[in-house]
């Protein structure tokens, strides 16, 4: 169950902290009655929602009040991180955007709500706060970004919440989404454009080199709102693209092959986009291309392997949009490889999420390739056959993702932070406990260098701790410690390296997961879908 974060000593978990306190003070005006107005307001407006059900109205205000302290211990660390990254001490232009506020605390409440099961599912929320999934998502990427303390529990519910809004809640026909396309040429940002040349790797696996010979609009242009969702979608799908490849035997040359249909779907097919779920148009990509470069894939093993994988749903593959929704100004899209267009290829702004029974007709994905995709994509696929040379440009691909090493501040310290195992690194400077292989005295020395408040030179430690090791801590009484107090620092620093050793002599490099070869008959139900 993800509790409240826990306040300072001697104050409650609801409230700013006194560091908090400083950094509103140090704005132009003091923001902390502001602050404390709006969220009130805000959890008030949650509550209403829940007033007229007895059976719930308790857990919502439990709800309110963990949601309550979350939403301080976030803003917290979000305001730290941000004068750190801007280098300013005045940070009032987040604190009193409306915006920002209004994604925050719905994102807070969907870490109470879900570990106390209050039956209010996300979507609902959100409508409950008249906020955007896609605007949502951006405050989602900034509180994991800073961690704030969430539990593993909480971590994991916030990432997928945020690839169900990349992958589909972000693409409905009323998404402020649409907007930010128009504002860029109709088009989503590319590959290239969105990640950094580290990020990428080209078609030889190596990492990909910025090449400033395509024209200035091809290049990276920028960090807005609309590149940074770019680049989360082509981190999210790149990953489920490798694990499809994986599962369906697909070499990595077909893979690229695949990834730039896909892309050239994104940027130049937009529209197709509308209403719908990234992963329809991957699997028509895996098919397409698969069809035209041989050996062929079944279009229903395609989705078998889909529907095999972590968090995914039925109704991906059963029920698809198939009915172009009506334009007051259909746009006009570009020829069908790829060739420039005046007009933006995107749907207007209807007012409304449902449009009512009768306007949207669904099926399922293999009459939505036959009916809607082949229409939008066969030009550009067929470049990739034997007849037409197949020397097209394939685009960079996102590099396998790897734990960040980016380092979390341990919360209320200043000194102590926490971060994935680097042992490519042999120089570290201050203490370093490895979990698993440094022995207990390192994780003693790091506890009492918090509670001391000592500096973390293991030089100026090691004099000082004969008469502190006799002091009964929260490590446990002396009895049960290791009887270390009469070696040197030499041999502690000796003892040290040999545990380092005997820790990378046992390790065990990971092995890839194997996959059954997939069953490549074709079925009777296979022969409806054409190219």
């Amino acid at each position: 169950m993800a509790t409240a974060p826990r306040g300072n000593a001697g104050r409650p978990g609801f409230g700013p902290s006194g560091h908090l306190l400083a950094v509103f003070r140090a704005c132009s005006s003091d923001p902390t009655e502001a602050v404390k107005t709006k969220l009130r307001h805000l959890l008030h407006i949650f509550l209403q929602h829940h007033q007229g059900n007895e059976g719930t109205k308790e857990l919502a205000a439990k709800c309110c009040c963990e949601a309550g302290a979350w939403y301080y211990s976030i803003l917290e660390s979000i305001c730290i991180e941000e004068k750190e990254r801007l280098g300013l001490s005045d940070i009032s232009g987040i604190l009193k955007n409306e915006l920002f506020q209004r994604c925050l605390v719905p994102c807070c409440l969907e870490i109470t709500r879900t570990s106390n099961r209050l039956p209010c599912d996300f979507p609902l929320l959100l409508q409950i706060f008249k906020v955007a999934p896609y605007h949502f998502c951006k405050v989602i990427e900034a509180v994991l970004r800073v961690g704030a303390g969430l539990p593993r529990s909480g971590f994991a519910h916030l990432a997928q919440v945020e690839h169900n809004i990349l992958e589909s809640s972000a693409w409905t026909s009323d998404s402020p989404l649409w907007e930010d396309i128009r504002a860029n040429e109709g088009r989503l940002p590319t590959c290239q454009q969105a990640m950094p040349p580290t990020q990428l790797e080209g078609p030889t696996g190596a990492a990909a080199q910025p090449d400033h010979h395509l024209p200035r609009d091809q290049q990276r242009s920028g960090s807005s709102s609309l590149h940074l969702f770019a680049r989360k979608v082509y981190g999210l799908m790149g990953k489920r693209l490798r694990e499809l490849c994986s599962a369906l035997g697909v070499r990595d040359e077909l893979r690229l092959k695949i990834w730039t249909c896909f892309e050239h779907s994104l940027v130049h097919r937009t529209g197709l986009m509308a209403g719908r779920h990234l992963d329809q148009l991957l699997m028509c990509a895996i098919y397409v291309i698969a069809k035209i470069t041989k050996p062929e894939i079944p279009f229903k093993l395609i989705m078998k392997c889909y529907k095999s994988q972590l968090q995914t749903c039925n109704s991906v593959c059963k029920k698809v949009l198939i009915s172009e929704r009506v334009l007051a100004n259909p746009p006009v899209e570009g020829n069908g490889n790829g060739g420039q267009s005046n007009a933006t290829l995107t749907p207007n702004t209807p007012s409304t999420h449902n449009l009512g029974p009768g306007v949207e007709e669904r099926d399922n994905l293999i009459f939505f390739y036959n009916r809607i995709y082949t229409t939008k994509m066969a030009h550009f696929a067929m470049q990739f056959s034997l007849t037409a040379g197949g020397d097209t440009p394939l685009s960079p691909y996102p590099r396998q993702w790897t734990a960040s090493p980016r380092r979390q501040r341990l919360r209320g310290s200043d000194s102590v932070f926490i971060s994935p195992l680097n042992t490519a690194s042999t120089h570290q400077s201050g203490l370093v406990y490895v979990f698993s292989s440094s022995s207990s005295e390192r994780l003693r020395e790091i506890n009492n260098m918090i509670r001391t408040g000592r500096s973390p030179n293991r030089r100026s430690y090691a004099a000082s701790r004969g008469t502190e090791d006799e002091e009964e801590g929260e490590d446990g009484p002396p009895a049960r410690r290791l009887r270390l107090d009469d070696q040197s620092a030499w041999q502690r620093r000796l003892r040290s390296v040999v545990d380092d050793r005997i820790m990378s002599r046992n390790t065990v490099p990971g092995r890839p997961r194997q996959v059954n070869g997939p069953n490549l008959t074709c079925s009777p139900e296979e022969r409806d879908v054409s190219l």
